[in-house]
């Protein structure tokens, strides 16, 4: 009987040393870490992979970064011609973000129009999936009077242009005399004046590691193993916010900033292939 429980001890002790070693629960379910890889792109090119968040308005409240009222920015969108045109002001709030005035709305061609902030544009782009604060009206419709901008969070100001965009027809009627529909009509550029929270800001960077084994890229997309003035980073898989940080020196809120769209699961991990910026000028 000795010799049979001291056998049994020896391969439970092996059951549970090996579920250990594969990652998995002696209780059930899965706890193991995703081992790093490089599947992502290795050329440092392509379009910013960045998915973007979409959390609701209505509870969003961050640190008051200038006193409630205060105007950060103010532009007029233009089209080409003139003929249209609005003026827009972003004025602090008091739940530390932000809210866009609209007034002065006019324009010799009469449309559905929309209103967009995206952190560039130009005349003529067409859509685009990280705009914000977005508002439409018809053409027999008021003109809304602001929209809000608590999605973009205490910092909206990588938001650097204001655009308007004519839609189509609400009725689905034939839109073939309107071929300039879902394209930018007019721009107004964004001149912020918020404050810079992290005026001291400086980025180093430090060795691959678990928890942030992805690419660095300086601005000509060359890859940086080490020393030199980092632009962008390529997630790896099974990387997380908080290692990111730390293998460039900076905290969490600073890597948050730099990247204002950053999608993070609830586990801190940030989505794979995702392209993080690094450079505060391009932010």
């Amino acid at each position: 009987m000795r010799g049979t429980r001291a056998t049994t001890t020896v391969v439970i002790g092996s059951v549970l040393t090996g579920l250990l070693l594969t990652g998995c629960s002696a209780f059930g379910g899965n706890d193991s870490v995703p081992k790093p890889t490089r599947q992502a792109s290795v050329d440092g090119g392509g379009q910013d992979a960045t998915p973007i968040p979409t959390p609701g308005t209505e509870a969003v409240r961050a640190e008051q970064v200038v006193p409630a009222g205060t105007v950060v920015a103010e532009t007029d969108a233009v089209s080409k011609s003139g003929d249209t045109s609005i003026h827009v002001r972003v004025v602090a709030d008091d739940h530390g973000t932000f809210e866009a005035e609209f007034s002065g709305y006019r324009t010799t061609n009469p449309q559905p129009m929309r209103l967009e902030f995206r952190r560039t544009a130009k005349l003529g782009d067409y859509w685009d999936n990280g705009a914000m604060g977005e508002t439409t009206w018809g053409t027999d419709g008021p003109v809304p009077t602001g929209v809000t901008l608590r999605k973009a969070g205490a910092y909206p100001d990588f938001l650097r242009d204001v655009v308007l965009v004519p839609q189509p027809s609400p009725d689905s009627s034939d839109d073939s005399d309107r071929p300039w529909v879902g394209s930018v009509l007019a721009v107004g550029a964004l001149d912020w004046t918020i404050p810079q929270p992290f005026p001291d800001l400086r980025i180093t960077v430090g060795k691959d590691r678990p928890g942030a084994y992805g690419y660095v890229f300086d601005r000509d997309a060359a890859h940086l193993a080490a020393g030199g003035t980092p632009s962008k980073y390529e997630v790896a898989h099974g990387d997380d916010q908080t290692t990111v940080a730390k293998r460039f020196g900076i905290t969490v809120p600073a890597l948050r900033w730099l990247n204002p769209t950053m999608q993070v699961k609830e586990n801190g991990w940030i989505y794979e292939g995702t392209i993080l910026n690094l450079d505060p000028a391009t932010r």
